[in-house]
């Protein structure tokens, strides 16, 4: 994939390519058998749907290529007026109905849109911003204040003792599916600050020996997760009943419902059960 800065924001709907439509956080979908989805895509014969939803669109930005095909990023007005057999759908469940690589193109199209939705008025003089040419970008014509993407940094962590791990029901997941302990970098905190404050604040455990393990784009609506690993230092385990419901110690083969998909947590959470177990 390759998703270079670079705009083509005409209303030009005669492009052919995958679309990306958007009606606030939800992706127009198309059935592919199954329970699998596939992503709109122009060519050839025109489909009367597809085409009805690129003219609702208000939007028409060039995100890059997918496999040699150009993609297109739009925003709907409303959710009205999406035709059979095309659904509105949102998007974190998508993970393992979409192929992988549609799935991070739709990601980024999913941040990317968030972004230009909340960044059509300037936020200094509330002026309204125009596209700023050769990067993406929004500038104020009148006073000149340049708006980027925002990219909120996020920590997400396993914590390990001996070979068990953490595992936590969050309210916002669905029941009974656990995951690991997570939460967004405040001002002045590093990364690690960040995992020892959110671990204390939602378990009441303390940690050590932090471990960065990878990064994933996570548009819900625009982070950056930045996932590690940690030792158990001491303190018992209670869930703090605010955005956790339940936590506690986990090991194979007594393990809850898990993350599905592509996720940074599944990622981690198979590290640990096919290597770290293992060692």
């Amino acid at each position: 994939m390759d998703f270079t800065p670079r705009h083509d924001v005409s209303k030009n709907f005669l492009h052919e390519g995958y679309w990306f439509l958007f009606y606030k956080d939800r992706l127009v979908t198309l059935p592919a058998g199954g329970a699998a989805v596939g992503i709109p895509r122009s060519e050839g014969r025109p489909d009367p749907g597809l085409e009805a939803l690129k003219t609702l669109a208000d939007r028409a930005l060039y995100i890059g290529d997918l496999d040699g095909t150009p993609c297109y990023a739009g925003n709907l007005p409303g959710e009205s007026g999406v035709p059979q057999p095309y659904k509105l759908e949102a998007l974190r469940p998508l993970h393992g109905r979409l192929p992988q690589d549609p799935m991070r193109a739709a990601r980024f199209a999913a941040h990317l849109m968030h972004w230009d939705r909340n960044t059509r008025f300037c936020g200094a003089c509330g002026c309204p911003t125009g596209d700023q040419r050769g990067e993406r970008a929004k500038l104020c014509p009148s006073c000149k204040t340049l708006f980027y993407p925002r990219i909120a940094p996020a920590v997400i962590v396993a914590v390990l003792d001996g070979k068990k791990i953490l595992l936590a029901h969050n309210k916002r997941f669905a029941a009974p599916v656990y995951s690991l302990i997570a939460g967004f970098i405040e001002i002045g905190e590093t990364a690690e600050q960040c995992i020892e404050r959110e671990i204390m604040e939602e378990v009441g455990l303390k940690v050590k020996n932090i471990r960065y393990f990878s990064s994933q784009p996570w548009p819900f609506p625009d982070s950056l997760m930045l996932g590690f690993t940690a030792e158990y230092a001491g303190g018992e385990v209670r869930a703090d009943g605010d955005e956790l419901l339940d936590a506690g110690w986990f090991r194979p083969p007594d393990m809850p419902v898990l993350p599905a998909g592509d996720s940074i947590a599944r990622k981690i959470i198979n590290w640990y059960q096919e290597v770290y177990l293992s060692s």
